[in-house]
């Protein structure tokens, strides 16, 4: 009997210190409200960031006829925003498989223009009037992946159309 309560007693301890959790660790930077410059709503590119984290850092690449932009939190990548021009005839799907290491094609729109999923997607981008340099010859393609991680699928679409709608504002896509 007296060993029932000891027992009892080390059970108790036991189950109070399993449900006891860290206090959850809170952002210390502010969520951007670009990517490398093209706005996006702070509200759709929170959902695909870290949700700790000290500083956020951008990095730019330019290319001939595409844009990377990584974002990392202390220092890790978190983001990965592109854009660029493909042959044209090429379908949103086409643009995802392309990565091989990352699914980004889990759904696909009815009009087959964007595809995505938890860890990112692919949108054909709506240029008019397209730049004269590309039209007929090439379409814009957007894309947005996560890197090691997963977010809710229809938050990544949200953001990938907002920043896809950026990109059909934007000078690259516009002749102006």
């Amino acid at each position: 009997m007296k060993y029932t309560k000891a027992v009892a007693a080390l059970a108790l301890v036991l189950l109070a210190s399993g449900c006891s959790q860290p206090a959850e660790e809170k952002r210390a930077f502010q969520v951007p409200s670009a990517l490398c410059g093209t706005p996006v709503p702070v509200e759709l590119l929170s959902p695909a960031l870290p949700a700790s984290g000290e500083r956020i850092e951008e990095e730019r690449k330019d290319g001939d006829g595409y844009f990377t932009c990584k974002v990392a939190v202390d220092g890790k990548s978190a983001l990965t925003a592109r854009w660029e021009w493909m042959k044209a005839g090429k379908t949103a799907r086409s643009v995802a498989y392309d990565n091989p290491y990352r699914d980004l094609a889990d759904v696909e729109s009815e009009d087959k223009r964007y595809v995505y999923s938890g860890v990112g997607g692919v949108s054909r981008v709506t240029c008019e009037p397209v730049v004269a340099h590309r039209k007929g010859q090439a379409e814009l393609f957007a894309t947005i992946a996560l890197s090691d991680r997963e977010a809710p699928a229809p938050e990544m679409k949200k953001l990938l159309l907002a920043y896809a709608e950026a990109l059909s504002d934007s000078s690259e896509c516009v002749q102006k």
